[in-house]
């Protein structure tokens, strides 16, 4: 072989072993015994998002390591590593810009001595405050280079966030943090992410305030968006709910014709076949789409203008109107959700829809498959430019009958209308205080493993965005033990589908509970196991009652039992952050479930009192 041959030769394999080191990721050093070895570099005039990235990603490596990164812009000489936040001169050297990317797209990239976190971001350069949640991204903001953040503390440096506030906080301390892996370039696969937080967490994250005399203080918001943000809320702007109360003041005085005829009263519905009501919803419409903004209590966001009836099925008895709406459901025959105005309603939407795509061909307007128009309608086909919100009683799974009816209903949406953009709007809130209008302390309806399940269905169907209501306490409060393990399982599986969900669940015990976790998994599922169970419940199918969750659910032998697997995990617990998470769920969980025990066994003395002596004992 020459020596020209031998200098190829060795220069092909440098080659290839360079593009096999960056296509593994080149391992880079962040901090060395507690201190920086690396730079988090941004613009000059960087972005709010690239600010706030930045921060989020600063805090976390100080978590992990004890040590605080610098943050400095692209024009300032740095030494050792490089942490390339958002678009920058240094990006730019590298052909990456924001533009490059989808909606919502980012990239992770390790390469020699350097880190890369981009993505997709709004182009808004207005101050910024770690401090200040006012100066946070909005949640419906282009805001990839966040999530890049987030998706890399989790899958480089094993950060995960279980609550709010540092408690829920889990990651494995390391002075010597060095990150490697693969290049990862994604975007979330639910384009849109968002739950109710309008009933805001209470400040001890799980406070009861049934018959107290005033409400629990809730967190601090600056915590609470700081959650939401790491659990990537937002994505697409989209937005369904009922969408014509505000008619009511807007028109019924001039034209009560518009409202649903045969009632006394306030009428409780529009009259849906009225084409002086098409003509004005399509200008609502219209008047959104070009810009003039939302009629009070319309709903809308970003290409989507919501058509949903008002939450009643008084419908109109006009003679046009009550035809369309027969005596019984033929799907869904006996459940909430049935078919029985999906004609009505669907057919009063195709007639807008069919006006406002001819002014706005590339806009959306968003339905909903909800109460008796549930299912698609039978009589006519869906506009293509509708979209529509599936409502499914996802927590219901001891209900059969329920279960099997969502089935169905999915099932008709996806044969109806395969390729046309579906959402979901899942109830987390049953059982509920608010909801179900009673104020009792409910059983605990933990049903991860049943979540699971539902989520990959909905996947699978084409679902692409996600609004559920957590489990409300009273007050406007609600609880983030309640549901933790959920809503954490939710956010990780609508943003990654392709994730195990039974080792997201398994991790999660063994992360959050340390020491604690064999006795605190076997607590959780054996409250699962009781609330998922149909024996454990009456024939008919219902949401909890008080005598459901005490007398059927929380007896005094599976009470027995929750207790000692209670005490045995606070035995188990080792370090502070252990007991305090054991002493969470057990303030949050166990007390609750005792006090609603107790509660429930005092309104059974008091009525077995009254039997027997004719007279109430406080009398």
């Amino acid at each position: 072989m020459t020596s020209r041959s031998l200098v190829i030769l060795i220069t092909a394999l440098l080659v290839l072993v360079f593009a096999a080191l960056n296509a593994a990721g080149a391992p880079v050093q962040l901090t060395k015994h507690g201190q920086p070895a690396a730079t988090i570099v941004l613009a000059k005039e960087p972005t709010r998002v690239a600010q706030f990235a930045a921060s989020e990603l600063q805090h976390h490596l100080e978590l992990i390591s004890g040590a605080k990164l610098p943050i400095v812009a692209d024009d300032t000489p740095v030494q050792g590593s490089r942490i390339l936040v958002g678009e920058s001169a240094a990006t730019r050297a590298l052909k990456l810009t924001s533009a490059d990317f989808k909606p919502q797209e980012y990239l992770i990239s390790l390469r020699p001595d350097t880190v890369v976190l981009i993505g997709r971001d709004k182009d808004e350069r207005k101050p910024f405050s770690y401090t200040d949640p006012a100066t946070f991204p909005d949640f419906y903001d282009e805001q990839a280079t966040c999530h890049a953040v987030y998706d890399f503390l989790e899958r480089y440096c094993g950060v995960r966030w279980y609550l709010p506030v540092e408690l829920g906080t889990v990651f494995d301390s390391n002075p010597n943090l060095v990150v490697s892996g693969k290049d990862l370039r994604r975007a979330p696969a639910w384009k849109t992410r968002n739950q109710s937080i309008e009933c805001q967490f209470p400040e001890d994250l799980c406070g009861d305030t049934i018959k107290a005399p005033t409400p629990t203080p809730v967190l601090p918001w600056r915590e609470q968006l700081l959650f939401w943000h790491r659990m990537r809320i937002g994505g697409e702007p989209y937005q369904l709910n009922h969408s014509f109360y505000g008619y009511y003041d807007r028109f019924l005085k001039d034209h009560p014709d518009w409202f649903a005829q045969g009632y006394q009263g306030e009428p409780p519905q529009l009259c849906y076949t009225n084409p002086a009501v098409v003509q004005q919803v399509t200008q609502d419409a219209n008047d959104y789409f070009d810009g003039k903004g939302v009629k009070p209590g319309a709903q809308a966001a970003g290409n989507y203008f919501a058509l949903l009836p008002m939450d009643n099925n008084s419908y109109c008895q006009c003679p046009n109107c009550k035809p369309l709406v027969p005596a019984e459901a033929t799907r869904g025959k006996g459940q909430f959700f049935s078919d029985r105005a999906s004609n009505y309603v669907f057919g009063f939407v195709n007639q807008v829809a069919r006006s406002v795509h001819q002014t706005h061909p590339d806009k959306w307007i968003s339905a909903g498959a909800y109460l008796d128009y549930a299912y698609p309608p039978s009589n006519q086909k869906l506009e293509p430019n509708v979209t529509v919100q599936i409502c499914l009683d996802a927590r219901m799974v001891y209900a059969r009958k329920v279960q099997a009816n969502d089935k169905a209903i999915l099932q008709a949406w996806v044969a109806d209308s395969p390729t046309r953009p579906k959402f979901v709007w899942l109830y987390y809130c049953y059982p509920s205080l608010s909801a179900v209008g009673q104020q009792f302390r409910c059983f605990p309806g933990f049903f991860a493993h049943s979540l699971i399940k539902e989520l990959a269905a909905y996947h699978q169907a084409g679902v692409r965005g996600i609004f559920y209501e957590p489990s409300y306490l009273a007050y406007g409060r609600r609880s983030a033990v309640l549901d933790q393990v959920e809503c954490y399982l939710t956010w990780k599986l609508v943003d990654d589908p392709t994730l195990d969900g039974q080792k997201l669940y398994d991790e999660f015990f063994t992360r959050y509970y340390g020491a604690a976790a064999v006795p605190m998994r076997q607590l959780y599922e054996a409250i699962e196991q009781t609330y998922c169970n149909p024996a454990n419940y009456p024939a008919v199918e219902t949401h909890q009652t008080e005598a459901i969750a005490w007398g059927n659910l929380g007896t005094a032998k599976r009470m027995e039992k929750f207790g000692y697997l209670m005490r045995k995990a606070t035995r188990l617990a080792r370090t502070d952050l252990e007991k305090q998470r054991v002493a969470l769920f057990e303030k949050g969980i166990y007390d609750y479930m005792v006090a609603g025990r107790q509660a429930w066994q005092k309104t059974q003395a008091g009525r077995a009192s009254i039997m027997q002596t004719g007279k109430a004992p406080w009398l």
